[in-house]
C-alpha cells in the first residue's frame, strides 16, 4: 500500500506520519529505549500534527524496543487515550500479539483496538471505521 505523506517528524524514537486519510503513522525506531520524555515528545508531535483532536492510528510495533514504566504509564494515561479513535497495532510475532491481546484485556481499553500482522490489514481496518 502506498500513501501520500502529509508531513513526516522524526523524533529520538518513532517515525510519525499524516497521511491523506488522515490517518497518524506511528512507528518505532529500531533499538531504542523510550523514556518518559521520548513519550512525551511523541505525544507532543501527534497533538501537533492531528491539530489536538482525536485520530486514527497506526502504530508499528514490530521493531525492537524498551518502553520505561513511567513512559508506559504516560503512554496509557486518559490524556492519551482520549485523543484516539480507534488504534490498529502491529507487532511482528507471534508471541507479542498473543502477550498484547492479554495485556489489553486485563485493561478494558474503551478506545477500539485491534492488533495485526500485516500493515495493508491494518490499515484497510481503520479505513473501514472511518467510513461507516
Amino acid at each position: 500500500m502506498t500513501f501520500v505523506i502529509v508531513n513526516r517528524i522524526f523524533t529520538r524514537t518513532a517515525s510519525i506520519f499524516l497521511d491523506e486519510n488522515n490517518i497518524l503513522h506511528f512507528a518505532i525506531l529500531e533499538n531504542v529505549r523510550i523514556d518518559y520524555e521520548d513519550a512525551l515528545d511523541n505525544a507532543l508531535v501527534i497533538k501537533s500534527l492531528s491539530n489536538n483532536k482525536p485520530i486514527l492510528k497506526l502504530i508499528d510495533m514490530r521493531a525492537n524496543c524498551t518502553i520505561e514504566k513511567k513512559a508506559q504509564k504516560f503512554i496509557d494515561s486518559n490524556e492519551i487515550k482520549h485523543k484516539t479513535i480507534a488504534r490498529a497495532v502491529i507487532k511482528g510475532s507471534l508471541f507479542n500479539r498473543i502477550l498484547i491481546k492479554f495485556f489489553m484485556s486485563l485493561n478494558k481499553n474503551s478506545t477500539p483496538t485491534k492488533i495485526f500482522a500485516d500493515y495493508d490489514e491494518a490499515y484497510t481496518w481503520l479505513l473501514n471505521l472511518k467510513h461507516k
